[in-house]
């Protein structure tokens, strides 16, 4: 529900979302700012700065995250704030302008629509032949509209370009009939309403909805993953879309994940097949196990292989990985066998698979 009060109650998957953020920058800014002069934090529904209960929203995440870790990096961080509404625009600034920002830092809080002001930077950056410094966005609405996928196609093929999108599915089931180009505008795809709308049920809507998304994504991104939250009662809210082109974000943004998740305060679950998601709350080695002997059953591959299938392919991590090997490999009857000696020669250690091992999974689907 969209809130209409200038501050309001910030939910517990909104505090998820903002952990996942905080997390993500901790990596995100160090990295990008060593090797850049300038990168940018984009956000693209900024909202007022904080909540009703005094939490912080996204703007003062990043700024406080970027203040934390600038002793790591030298470039200049220019953080730009959309926000449509002026109340929530005027209560950004004096939050903004409360705070210490980090040094070597530009703000800009801007009173548009996303739309209309990512499109005229854009554009504006197009006619004068220039290219976006590396960035970040946050694209978090409350709704469905604003967000017409062209707008973020144009950005994720820009060079270091990744973007954290908030796909509001659940919503978006409730318009697939009555607003259709509304809906295709949001995927990308001309007669995405009407391939939702052909499915049986809400779940097998969602399920296609997230589906089709993520394949628009795909086209620009080369990874992509999604996450559902849920809420306390297990009901989920909306889906977590992240893309990027660089594999190293690809992993810290799991790794963020990951992360949150373990405080235990939150549920996600991941869509390595949107007909079985896995619970993160699962035991990460079991969860992702039959996912790697379905990917490698009957063949003999390096474990670099394995490894780099897990981390690009899938939600899950290296360590997950590790122990899933170390779980097949112990089981009765084994369903994977390991090479004791490694293409170069010398003995690997029981229970590891460094680089040049040789792994052999058994036929069929477990």
């Amino acid at each position: 529900m969209t809130p209409n009060d200038t501050l309001w109650d910030a939910e517990p998957h909104t505090l998820a979302k903002h952990a996942i953020l905080q997390a993500y920058l901790q990596a995100w800014f160090p990295i990008l700012a060593r090797h850049h002069g300038r990168v940018v934090y984009y956000d693209g529904f900024a909202g007022p700065g904080r909540y009703s209960g005094g939490q912080e929203g996204s703007p003062l995440v990043a700024l406080r995250v970027a203040r934390e870790h600038q002793a790591r990096f030298n470039a200049q961080i220019a953080f730009t704030f959309v926000e449509e509404r002026q109340d929530r625009v005027d209560r950004l600034r004096e939050e903004v302008a409360s705070i210490d920002r980090p040094t070597n830092s530009h703000v800009e809080i801007v009173h548009d629509q996303f739309e209309d002001a990512l499109r005229g930077t854009l554009d504006s950056l197009d006619r004068l032949g220039l290219q976006i410094a590396p960035t970040f966005a946050l694209i978090d609405p409350f709704g469905i509209n604003g967000i017409p996928f062209d707008l973020i196609a144009r950005l994720l093929k820009r060079e270091r370009c990744e973007v954290l999108i908030t796909f509001m599915n659940v919503t978006l089931q409730r318009f697939v009939t009555q607003l259709p180009e509304q809906a295709d505008r949001l995927i990308g795809i001309p007669d995405a309403s009407s391939v939702i709308g052909r499915e049986p049920d809400s779940r097998s809507r969602v399920f296609r909805s997230r589906q089709l998304y993520e394949q628009s994504l795909r086209g620009v991104a080369k990874y992509v993953r999604f996450f559902e939250l849920r809420d306390r009662g297990n009901r989920p809210v909306y889906d977590l879309f992240f893309a990027t082109n660089h594999a190293r974000g690809h992993q810290k943004m799991k790794e963020a994940m990951w992360k949150v998740d373990g405080s235990g305060e939150f549920s996600f679950s991941d869509g390595v097949d949107p007909s079985q998601a896995v619970l993160f709350r699962e035991s990460p080695g079991e969860s992702v196990a039959p996912v790697i002997h379905r990917q490698f059953s009957g063949q003999t591959v390096m474990s670099e292989q394995v490894l780099g299938y897990v981390m690009d392919y899938t939600a899950f991590l290296d360590t997950h990985t590790r122990a899933a090997l170390k779980l097949m490999e112990r089981e009765s009857p084994p369903r994977i066998t390991v090479a004791e000696i490694k293409v170069d020669g010398t003995k690997r250690r029981r229970g590891s698979f460094p680089p040049g091992t040789l792994i052999s999974f058994s036929e069929g689907d477990t």
